[in-house]
């Protein structure tokens, strides 16, 4: 499994540096190119048109390689459903989540109530993934918000499953690319009515005039692309930033082949990333790394001498922050790993401010800037046209994916919670992710508990 990060300002993601709705279809990109032919190996193919507590055990941590990149913790095991065998065979997915989110204490939240009605529960031969049903009694609750999250997130994996086995798109990687505004811009961002359209016109130059331009081999990517305007740890601050997730397949033309128009066809080609001293494949060069930094910084530089703004950041490209990692395919923990990400990228707000609020609970009310805030996701480049690409690919909608593999799983019942306690003979446990990394254990005493007392209305 190939995973790797890095920060070139600090090593933490910005969604840690700290001392809405319903998740609706995709924003496309204006003006879309329209993609002819597809192929992974070089030669084109058929016309295509386009439509306008415990951390799993084996985990280890590596030493930093030279050139940049921070290596991420790589996983032991050909499959992290292998390293789940511990005697427990029954695990609620995101239990966690579901105790901070179903029931948030803050008086935001008053009237935002929910139950658990029971639990579906899925098998993939070996262990049983469990999913709460839930009612609730408002459309804003946080759980429910993660739940419509997860949905989303498993229909945009199964459209990329579906192109990587329509186009043989072998070695699928994607690259995390997360540049941030400074305080200054992103505090004056809060105080305007049309943040969201001044950054995200913003981010559309930079896309196609700054990174679409970063090498010979840039041009043809895609990118699907989050907004975030709050800090994950303390979600009343502003912190504006962009998620994007950038596989390394672009669309480049084949004169081999021609359309019904005449136009060549395109087909898909790998994108060329860099190998450093040890042999790891890595989607920049340091060069390019800096050069897409300096890029970065002169967008925002003149953004802000367009809106009068200042700050000492302006002086330095390297007074901008600009987090970059990289996920692989190329494994089961892989594509775990991928779930996640996207799924982390694509959550709306209200969830990390449940957790906040939990704990601060005479914390402020969520600011204007982010009520109403719907991280909705925009696409850029062939991911507008992803459907089009997987065309007579069948996608099962109601199909539940396995969490740590991405292979779909088997329904078996719907079950109240007496019986999954019955079914996993008392010895039930959760699983959950964190950034893509798997963690399992077993519930307490005072987790089950608390599952009793959450299965009725309030």
């Amino acid at each position: 499994m190939n995973m790797t990060s890095t920060n070139i300002k600090s090593k933490t993601d910005p969604d840690e540096k700290v001392n809405q709705q319903g998740l609706s279809r995709d924003e496309r990109t204006p003006g879309m190119v329209a993609v002819i032919g597809v192929n992974a190996g070089g030669g084109c193919c058929g016309v295509i048109p386009a439509a306008p507590p415990q951390q799993i055990p084996g985990v280890v941590q590596g030493a930093a390689p030279p050139g940049g990149y921070l290596e991420a913790p790589p996983q032991q095991g050909s499959s992290p459903t292998s390293l789940l065998y511990d005697g427990i065979s029954y695990r609620i997915v995101g239990f966690k989540k579901l105790r901070q989110l179903l029931r948030p204490k803050h008086s935001y939240f008053e009237g935002d109530y929910a139950w658990i009605k029971d639990f579906a529960y899925y098998s993939d031969g070996n262990s049983q993934f469990c999913y709460p049903r839930i009612k609730t009694r408002t459309r804003n609750n946080p759980y429910r918000k993660s739940q419509l999250r997860s949905k989303h997130t498993a229909r945009t994996i199964k459209k990329l499953i579906a192109l990587r086995q329509s186009s043989n798109l072998d070695d699928f990687k994607v690259a995390i690319i997360v540049p941030t505004f400074p305080k200054e811009v992103s505090e004056w961002l809060s105080r305007q009515p049309g943040d969201r359209d001044m950054v995200w016109r913003l981010f559309k130059r930079f896309w196609n005039e700054d990174f679409l331009t970063l090498d010979d081999d840039s041009d043809g990517q895609a990118a699907y692309v989050n907004l975030h305007k709050w800090k994950t740890e303390l979600p009343t601050s502003p912190h504006y930033h962009f998620h994007c997730f950038v596989p390394n397949y672009r669309l480049a033309e084949c004169g081999a082949v021609q359309g019904d128009d005449g136009n060549n066809a395109y087909e898909f080609v790998k994108k060329s990333w860099y190998k450093q001293r040890g042999g790891r494949l890595v989607p920049f060069s340091d060069n390019i790394l800096d050069l897409l930094k300096q890029r970065w910084h002169s967008r925002l530089v003149k953004f802000a001498r367009r809106h009068s703004l200042r700050g000492a950041w302006m002086d330095d490209w390297r007074g901008i922050d600009v987090f970059v990692e990289y996920v692989s395919w190329d494994s089961d923990i892989g594509k775990a790993k991928l779930m996640n990400k996207l799924g982390y990228q694509s959550r709306h707000w209200v969830e990390d401010y449940a957790e906040y609020s939990n704990k601060h609970l005479d914390c402020e009310l969520p600011p204007g800037w982010l009520q109403g805030y719907d991280n909705k996701a925009r696409v850029f480049g062939w991911w507008a046209s992803l459907k089009s690409l997987t065309q007579g690919v069948e996608l099962e909608d109601k199909e539940k994916l396995s969490p740590v593999d991405g292979k779909p799983l088997e329904f078996k019942y719907m079950v109240s919670l007496d019986g999954l306690l019955h079914l996993s003979k008392g010895k039930l446990g959760y699983l959950e992710f964190y950034k893509g990394q798997p963690f399992a254990g077993e519930l307490t005493k005072d987790d089950i508990e608390w599952l009793r007392s959450v299965m009725l209305p309030p």
